[in-house]
């Protein structure tokens, strides 16, 4: 037979979780995002533009307390391309109280339902990088979500669910991939990656294979960054860096717990 593309026992030696097989924790939440999406808790589709979300190939789907839920809203025109646009590699660290609109926004809408109330103390890692701003916040219901906006008016570009429960204690200077994605298309495309960190991680950053370098935000026990590009949705196409005081250790995003 000829081969062909399309042929899912050619394409499962591309996985790098091949031959892995997940924890019970992690069928249950994956079983949980699938029963969300079916439950439509997401919000609704004739309020989004559509989104294509493309997803490291065995990993993003099975990472330790991914609910793998996105949430997109319309976006007004160009305000992912002007975001991409202003981008930075180096990320300004904000503290809960100076994105409390933004906490807000994410907070009422996306995975986890509705905060009636929000508290600085409920942000645990904000960053800004140029117009956009990207957060990791705990709503009340529990749920650890990731939400990212741009714009003058915090346009939400994303809501994501990274967990519902209990997370993994790391080992000492180590990190995990929570999740890892790329969306939009063309020059509105950009990426994002996030895990948690181990004690004595002193920072963490990214380098894309094309050379590109920039730093992850570090805070509350969770790594993230954003940036413009495809690499995020592709397999293996980065590494990251993990600085602690005893030296540097690089991994590939398949290497990751």
């Amino acid at each position: 037979m000829e081969p062909s593309m399309k042929d899912l026992q050619q394409l499962a030696v591309l996985d790098p979780a091949r031959g892995r097989e997940p924890t019970a924790m992690e069928w249950t939440r994956s079983k949980a995002s699938i029963e969300r999406v079916m439950a439509g808790q997401t919000m609704a589709a004739s309020a989004r533009r559509p989104a294509r979300r493309r997803l490291v190939m065995g990993l993003a789907a099975v990472a330790a307390g991914a609910l793998g839920v996105v949430a997109v809203p319309a976006l007004l025109p160009g305000t992912a391309e002007k975001a991409a646009a202003a981008w930075t590699p180096t990320p300004g660290s904000l503290t809960g109280a100076q994105v409390l609109p933004q906490a807000r926004i994410c907070a009422e809408n996306g995975v986890g339902g509705s905060s009636s109330a929000v508290d600085p103390a409920d942000v645990l890692l904000a960053e800004q990088r140029g117009l956009a701003t990207l957060l990791i916040m705990k709503k009340s219901s529990g749920v650890v979500v990731e939400c990212m906006s741009a714009g003058t008016d915090n346009e939400q570009l994303v809501s994501m669910g990274l967990a519902d429960g209990p997370l993994p204690a790391l080992p000492a200077g180590t990190v995990d991939l929570q999740t890892m994605s790329s969306m939009g298309d063309d020059d509105a495309q950009w990426s994002n990656i996030v895990g948690l960190v181990g004690p004595g991680v002193t920072g963490v950053d990214v380098r894309l294979d094309n050379g590109k370098v920039f730093q992850a935000s570090v805070k509350s026990g969770w790594w993230a960054a954003w940036w413009p590009g495809p690499e995020g949705g592709e397999v293996d196409r980065l590494t990251v860096t993990v600085h602690t005081d005893k030296g540097t250790t690089s991994y590939r995003p398949s290497e990751l717990p």
